[in-house]
């Protein structure tokens, strides 16, 4: 909502807690049902648990998925599925 109310959202897909797709609308030209968003350089995440998903997603983006999964061993936090294993 901070984004979308700053004007970081305009013409963007995004989205936003499930709770709270109905008030992110007028923000933004699209609301994704998706756990975490990435529209050109914006990134947007769900909730607090998606937003470590979407915290990996940002990691692997910069880095790949080898590193992304070290992160994940650190954090003990198995449940991050790698972007390259989606395509």
């Amino acid at each position: 909502m901070i984004l979308g109310a700053a004007g970081f959202l305009e013409g963007k897909r995004a989205t936003t807690n499930r709770s709270a797709y109905e008030q992110l609308t007028p923000y933004c030209a699209e609301v994704a049902k998706e756990r975490f968003v990435r529209d050109g350089d914006v990134y947007t995440g769900g909730g607090v648990s998606a937003s470590i998903d979407l915290g990996l997603f940002f990691v692997e983006s910069l880095t790949d998925g080898r590193f992304v999964r070290q992160v994940q061993d650190k954090m003990d936090y198995p449940y991050y599925t790698s972007i390259k294993g989606r395509q």
